[in-house]
């Protein structure tokens, strides 16, 4: 499988710009300069616009690594400074990335199983393309991650922390298992995934649907028993689960009887959340905040790194030593000057589907 990731690019460089330049002035000379998709240097990240702060590269390229080698997934993280930088005619984010996608060749050219995420600040706009190996039920999918986990952190400008949990949300739901039954996911999370293919009175016509269909009878009174809201749910949820909710990282939904004001709560755990249990509280509540190489790997040996962890319900932390994967011939750093020549990965194609999202 393979997963492509772009964010801003700004470092180009031209000779002929002045050494002294306002950041407009530079981006002006810099679309003048530039024309044509950009060409694939790294098979794994791209950050032309120096968009990844140092310790998000670090843990983003281990994760792409242990992607590719344990899930056959490949990711490439790219950034672009705007999608009119390159002069290519496409007026819209989603025909850019479709074509950019189709240039690089993005996955398996059997499969056609890769992903190619487009982030560009000055457009505003990320993009999540999709090869044509996937069903269009993971358009809605990859909506919820540019919903839940990527334009939240665009907003406040934290492009480097959108685009590893993002990223790491992305990997979750597509190497995770396949929902085999729609009693299978919470509600919550179909409403979501409803909410990425329509819109309007339709999409809340049908969230109210979906609710109803996911109301419990009570089991002394037997008849329906209605959801409250997360606000309402709160005062029946400890702090736990309620920081859980907030993270989203567990859907807790409480259910109260009409009649006898029973409340029933059921909790369904967000299949690509970043977050993790605690040892200590265990509460869905752990982060990885920072990760550091000890050990690069290479082609003949595994590497290793110290990954830091805080719990944000009771304070815990802890660090791990984890093992990253040696690297192989067909994965990246070293095939870089093949991809410096422009040339394309494995082959893979898309045919459009995909999510998007402004902020």
């Amino acid at each position: 499988m393979g997963l492509v990731l772009l964010a801003p690019e700004s470092a180009l460089g031209n000779t002929n710009v002045q050494s002294v330049l306002t950041s407009t002035t530079a981006g002006s000379l810099l679309a003048q300069a530039q024309t044509g998709y950009p060409q694939r240097q790294d098979a794994l990240i791209n950050d032309y616009g120096g968009v990844l702060l140092p310790a998000d590269a670090d843990r983003l390229r281990s994760l792409l690594e242990q992607t590719r080698t344990t899930a056959g997934i490949e990711v490439v993280v790219v950034t672009v400074p705007s999608i009119g930088v390159y002069e290519t005619g496409d007026a819209a984010i989603e025909s850019f990335a479709t074509s950019l996608f189709n240039s690089w060749g993005v996955g398996d050219v059997q499969r056609n199983d890769g992903v190619l995420v487009l982030f560009s600040e000055g457009d505003r706009a990320v993009r999540i393309e999709l090869g044509k190996g996937y069903s269009r039920a993971y358009d809605a999918r990859m909506q919820t991650v540019i919903d839940e986990y990527m334009l939240p952190r665009f907003r406040a400008s934290a492009y480097s922390t959108g685009l590893y949990e993002g990223t790491q949300a992305l990997v979750g739901q597509l190497t995770g298992p396949p929902p085999t039954a729609l009693e299978q996911l919470p509600w919550g999370w179909l409403i979501l995934g409803l909410g990425g293919l329509v819109s309007g009175g339709v999409a809340i016509a049908a969230s109210k649907l979906l609710l109803n269909l996911w109301r419990p009878r009570c089991e002394l009174c037997q008849v329906q028993m209605t959801n409250l809201s997360d606000t309402e749910a709160k005062e029946h949820l400890d702090t736990g689960q309620i920081l859980e909710l907030e993270l989203r990282s567990v859907f807790h939904t409480v259910s109260e009887c009409p009649q006898c004001h029973k409340h029933t709560a059921r909790h369904f755990a967000n299949p690509i959340t970043p977050f993790s249990a605690c040892p200590s509280c265990h509460y869905k509540t752990l982060e990885e905040v920072q990760r550091t190489t000890v050990r690069e790997p290479t082609y003949h040996s595994s590497g290793e790194a110290l990954v830091n962890r805080h719990c944000r319900h009771c304070d815990h932390g802890d660090q791990q030593t984890i093992t990253l994967s040696q690297l192989r011939h067909s994965d990246s750093s070293s095939s870089s000057s093949s991809f410096g020549s422009g040339s394309s990965s494995g082959g893979g194609s898309s045919s459009g589907g995909g999510a998007s999202g402004k902020w």
